[in-house]
């Protein structure tokens, strides 16, 4: 019986709301984009957040902005935000600041960052944080991105961790980068960081797979040492390449066998690759063949070169062309 009152209590409630909305009431007009929100009706919702919004209520605004800007409206979801935020809307600030960075309106960015960081707004304080680290403002950046991790926003301790790392500190880094770990989903930290590293940002690269590594991402410890590698810090990328091979990751496999082989130790070299190799790995086949063919074991190599191939890969089907028309050729390794 107590579930069937709820139940009527709700509807009477929702028509009481309805009425006051088609009244003209703001409150209720928001009330009822976030109950048509709530049930997925987007066009309802947006409906009642524009009416609400137009009669003044800089929550609606903010909610509108949302809605608009995942429906694929951004030029109207900017419109929306900066209403909210000329309002005095926090949130709306930082969103604000985020959509002028993605048009390259940095001092626009900037400055509605650092409204919002005045306000107490976490992610805003960790943009404001990665935007001064970008430009080498670290004192600052520090600052603002210890703020922002402080608060339990995971950028802030990403980018905090970043900047340690560069200063030197990173042991300071580590507890930052295992309670990144602890709050965020480990997907999500490999994510930031492929995103870095596309950037060429290789130290936030770096800070996002260490904090996916703490939190137990398996394939962190071989983008690390990728990143680490890149910057050539080899002492280091070997360190998580073992992470990983330990593991039974054929990547990881794959690039110890490129370090052994640039150390002119091709026994080692060979002995990963045979490794990664067993576990299907096409890199792996290819340098395989490339030791083979400077050694000349052009039998060998055009038995890698050609197990390569047929997985369709293109480096090597060039490789076994190439060893067909000069079996002496050498080649440089992959990873």
């Amino acid at each position: 019986m107590g579930a069937e009152k709820r139940k009527w209590n709700t509807r009477v409630d929702e028509y009481l709301n309805r009425k006051a909305a088609e009244r003209g009431h703001v409150i209720a007009m928001a009330r009822m984009g976030s109950t048509a929100l709530e049930r997925g009706d987007l066009d309802e919702a947006e409906s009642w957040f524009r009416k609400a919004a137009a009669g003044g209520d800089r929550v609606s605004m903010g909610n509108l902005a949302h809605l608009l800007r995942e429906r694929g409206a951004p030029e109207q979801a900017e419109r929306w935000y900066r209403e909210a935020a000329t309002a005095g809307d926090s949130h709306a600030m930082a969103h604000l600041g985020k959509l002028c960075a993605q048009r390259g309106k940095l001092d626009d960015a900037e400055d509605w960052w650092r409204r919002a960081a005045a306000e107490g707004r976490a992610e805003a304080m960790a943009e404001l944080g990665r935007l001064l680290h970008r430009r080498g403002e670290l004192q600052e950046a520090e600052h603002w991105a210890g703020q922002a991790a402080e608060a339990g926003n995971v950028e802030g301790m990403i980018t905090l961790g970043a900047l340690l790392c560069d200063t030197g500190r990173t042991r300071e880094a580590e507890p930052w980068w295992r309670r990144a770990g602890d709050e965020a989903d480990a997907a999500a930290l490999c994510k930031l960081g492929h995103q870095a590293q596309q950037r060429d940002d290789l130290t936030r690269a770096e800070s996002c797979y260490r904090a996916a590594a703490a939190a137990g991402a398996p394939d962190a410890a071989v983008r690390l040492g990728l990143v680490l590698h890149r910057r050539g810090e080899l002492d280091a990328a070997e360190h998580w390449y073992l992470k990983a091979a330990k593991r039974g990751d054929a990547a990881a496999m794959t690039n110890l066998g490129v370090l052994a082989n640039d150390r002119n130790d091709p026994g080692e070299a060979t002995a990963w690759y045979r490794k990664a190799a067993e576990l299907g790995s096409v890199p792996a086949y290819t340098n395989l063949g490339r030791l083979a063919a400077d050694h000349g074991n052009f039998q060998e190599a055009e038995h890698w070169f050609r197990a390569a191939a047929d997985t369709g890969d293109e480096a090597g089907q060039r490789d076994l062309e190439e060893l067909y028309r000069n079996s002496g050729a050498r080649h440089r390794q992959r990873y």
